[in-house]
């Protein structure tokens, strides 16, 4: 019987089939960042390649028929009833990728898995010696090969669980996924036993919530570590997205987006930070060497004498929900009750 094996981006995949049999698919898309809304098919794919590809004619094209691609090679394994392997890790971006391909796969075969297939999940959050592991990409091909046939089944909960939390990820009321978030939390820390099929979920899920401007300054949580991190001195673009994922439990993050974000604080109204002259795009490699500094109103929002939102407004999506606001956000991140206030 044929498998197909979904992973979470080139590095893994290319590692992947030196150990595995079949087909290696990728499911790559940043969840985590853009408009996510309750779409399917060809709508749900222009609204992401237009994202992705900053609406650049020639990369939106190419970026929207690499995205169906992708869901049509998933789709069909499941329709011809080809075994299937997930191989993801615990991060956010990994979780969020776990829960949109269990849906599309769920809803190809509402009925259940077809015929004598073999559906598998392999997710882990450590690996033997390695103290700070961050995701498959950094393992050998030797060391991806000890985790061949170790997958647990997918069962009915996986799926059922994904198609609720990628609805609740999608949905422009956030409500229901704090609400998610927090019984899947509160589940994984009572007991082992009737745990989430999921482990991993309610910490990516409650770290994604922690990107909306908090209720102390109006900063995400990656904004506030960047900001954070500059209180030593200036700092290179790429050594400033270290610092910042090193003080991550699970780095989620890609450093364009990190760029991304820079960018934003730099062309903000009051600009929390100042961006030396160089490589205008994020994607530009040199990108990376560009001198980043705060600003006195970075420092003051940082110490909590200003408020990030009221001096800059805010234009963003966090799944379905679209963060407007010219001197406020409808939703805000409460970290010590992680609770959304509006």
């Amino acid at each position: 019987m044929t498998t197909l094996n979904i992973t979470n981006g080139d590095c893994a995949a290319d590692t992947l089939r030196h150990v595995v049999d079949g087909q290696v698919e990728t499911a790559k898309d940043v969840l985590h960042e853009g408009p996510c809304p309750l779409l399917e098919g060809d709508a749900w794919h222009e609204v992401r390649a237009r994202f992705l590809s900053g609406n650049d004619a020639a990369r939106y094209q190419a970026i929207k028929e690499g995205l169906g691609q992708a869901d049509e090679t998933i789709a069909a394994a499941c329709r011809r009833g080809d075994d299937i392997v997930l191989w993801f890790e615990h991060d956010l971006f990994d979780q969020l990728a776990i829960i949109r391909v269990l849906d599309l796969m769920g809803r190809t075969q509402p009925g259940g898995i077809k015929g004598d297939a073999d559906w598998s999940l392999v997710c882990i959050g450590s690996f033997p010696q390695i103290d700070r592991f961050i995701g498959l990409g950094q393992l050998t091909t030797n060391q991806l090969a000890t985790l061949v046939g170790t997958g647990v089944p997918v069962i009915t909960g996986h799926l059922e669980l994904a198609r609720d939390a990628w609805r609740a990820y999608r949905a422009p009321d956030p409500t229901a996924l704090v609400d998610l978030a927090r019984q899947l939390d509160a589940a994984r820390v009572a007991s082992s036993e009737g745990a989430p099929v999921l482990p991993f979920l309610a910490d990516a899920l409650l770290r994604f919530l922690a990107e909306y401007p908090s209720t102390a300054n109006g900063l995400s949580h990656t904004e506030q570590l960047a900001l954070k991190a500059l209180l030593a001195g200036p700092s290179p673009a790429g050594g400033l997205f270290a610092a910042t994922q090193s003080e991550e439990d699970r780095p989620f993050m890609g450093d364009w987006t990190f760029f991304d974000i820079l960018q934003r604080l730099a062309s903000a109204r009051v600009p929390l930070v100042s961006i030396a002259a160089g490589p205008a795009e994020a994607a530009d490699p040199a990108f990376r060497s560009r001198l980043v500094t705060i600003t006195a109103a970075g420092r003051d929002v940082l110490a909590g004498k200003a408020d990030h939102l009221r001096l800059n407004g805010i234009d963003v999506w966090r799944g379905g929900v679209h963060l407007a606001g010219s001197d406020g956000s409808p939703w805000r991140w409460d970290a010590r009750s992680e609770t959304l206030v509006s």
